[in-house]
């Protein structure tokens, strides 16, 4: 029997829980378990109907298969005594026979009686054996009709049993009727419709759930894709506007010191006009002398957005490695933005320098101009070597600094490849730890689909048997009535029969 407190039955309803309770809370999720309740309910109603008309079934079986049993052996006794009928009938004629030839020499002896006295003691001795044997033969006679009136009424008694078993069968038809009305009534009807609705309601249901557990794995993958690239966009973002901040700072300065070289060449050039030339000199000369402090300081400003623009590729550098582990596509994109960035800022850069250089060239012309048209040489000279061996410190510090700047960068890389090697390893390991979860729930969705798919069958096969049952329950019970009919027939005619054998002997 198909019971819903069975073992599968629990396990498939631990699973179905178990999936439910996974679900977000929501209003579909409510709806789901509402609706899967409502099917579970139906369900052990139908369940329930078909136990009890399954007990009903069992009964009638085990009541034909009794009355089957007591036919048989009816038909069995009936045979016997049948038999029994026919060797009683078969002697009864023999000794009608013997009896009507015994009848027959007694009315011929006592048509010559004269002869009696002339045929000696032989005669009379033959017709005393004659006599014994006669009434022998009625003995046996009487015994017969005694045997056979027994019989008549073991039969009439057999008979009766047999009107008895034909009014348990009639009734039994009856139950069967009554049951095949209740198979074919609108009720039972309604109640297989509605067992078929809530299956495919079932099967609904769970393509649902098995649709919204993939709905809800891509939104959790998607959900942190979207985390990583807002981080990833928030970072670039803020270390753009740093620096373009920073870029708009450094062009300000520059242009404030090409203010000041406009203004020394207007002051140069009032001086050149002008009487108090060895005033507007010694000016020159502390602008000149604070020209070179000036231009470290821009130095070390350029050397500052260097080391951020450094940084700035060392980020994006991190940035590219924890995109490329996302989608390659994106990879490419980045790199061709991040290639045209750092290609615009170099430019940048380099343009900011050459300026600067133009700068200190249009100085340097200014200063050779001065030397020639000034009076003393001698000093002109002095702060020319000075500029020189000042320029010369200059270009040492460039490229004492390039080598700490490689240095950093060697070590600012490294540090970068060891943090993205870690991001990486618990990138691998999230993106695994999902792989198995993904793949446990894709196995409970295999195991509860199983289970689902053998109750069906299950289900299905025990409807077949009972229809299979119904109709050979039917072809039974027309054989037996064709087979009833019959030996109801045969036995009426045995009856008429033997009345008449008794009418004519008697």
């Amino acid at each position: 029997m198909f019971l819903p407190s069975s073992g599968p039955w629990h396990a498939n309803n631990e699973v179905v829980s178990a999936a439910l309770k996974k679900l977000p809370e929501n209003e579909h999720s409510r709806q789901l378990h509402s609706a899967t309740n409502d099917v579970l309910s139906k369900l052990h109603v139908v369940m329930r109907a078909v136990d009890n008309l399954h007990l009903k079934h069992m009964q009638l079986a085990g009541n034909y298969q009794k009355q089957r049993d007591s036919s048989a052996w009816n038909r069995a006794e009936q045979k016997r005594l049948k038999e029994e009928l026919t060797s009683v009938v078969a002697k009864l004629e023999e000794s009608k026979q013997k009896l009507a030839v015994l009848k027959a020499q007694g009315d011929n002896k006592q048509a010559t009686p004269i002869l009696v006295p002339m045929l000696g003691k032989k005669t009379a001795e033959k017709v005393g054996d004659k006599q014994t044997e006669l009434q022998d033969l009625e003995a046996t006679h009487k015994e017969l009709m005694e045997s056979i009136s027994k019989r008549l009424e073991e039969i009439r008694r057999l008979h009766t049993e047999r009107i008895g078993i034909l009014n348990n069968l009639a009734t039994f038809q009856n139950i069967l009727t009554d049951f095949k009305s209740i198979h074919s009534s609108k009720a039972f009807q309604l109640v297989n419709d509605q067992l078929q609705k809530s299956q495919a309601e079932l099967d609904g249901h769970q393509t649902l759930l098995e649709k919204l557990q993939v709905d809800m794995d891509t939104f959790v993958w998607r959900e942190r894709q979207f985390n990583q690239k807002v981080d990833l966009a928030e970072i670039s973002q803020k270390v753009s506007a740093y620096y373009v901040s920073r870029i708009a700072d450094l062009e300000k300065d520059v242009q404030k010191l090409c203010n000041e070289k406009n203004m020394l060449v207007l002051k140069l050039e009032g001086a050149l006009r002008e009487p108090g030339r060895n005033q507007v000199i010694s000016e020159f000369k502390a602008l000149v002398s604070s020209l070179p402090r000036e231009m470290g300081a821009v130095q070390t400003e350029l050397s500052k957005h260097k080391d951020a623009s450094l940084q700035l590729h060392s980020l994006r550098a991190e940035v590219h490695s924890l995109s490329s582990i996302r989608t390659r596509k994106e990879q490419e994109i980045e790199e061709t933005s991040r290639s045209a960035h750092a290609g615009s800022d170099i430019s940048q850069l380099q343009s900011l320098v050459h300026e600067l250089r133009e700068n200190t060239q249009e100085l340097k012309l200014f200063v050779e101009l001065y030397k020639h048209d000034s009076a003393d040489s001698r000093q002109l000279m002095e702060s020319r070597d000075r500029e020189l061996a000042e320029l010369a410190g200059v270009h040492v510090l460039r490229y004492s600094l390039n080598e700490s700047k490689l240095e950093q960068r060697v070590i600012a890389a490294n540090e970068a490849e060891a943090i993205s090697q870690q991001r990486l390893a618990t990138a691998e390991a999230e993106v695994a730890e999902l792989g198995q979860k993904l793949e446990t729930s894709r196995r409970n969705l295999v195991k509860q689909s199983d289970i689902l798919k053998s109750k069906h069958e299950e289900c299905e096969a025990y409807m077949v048997e009972i229809e299979s049952i119904g109709h050979a329950y039917e072809d039974i019970m027309s054989q037996n009535q064709q087979l009833l009919q019959q030996i109801i027939e045969r036995d009426d005619h045995n009856t008429k029969v033997m009345i008449q054998r008794t009418n004519l002997s008697n």
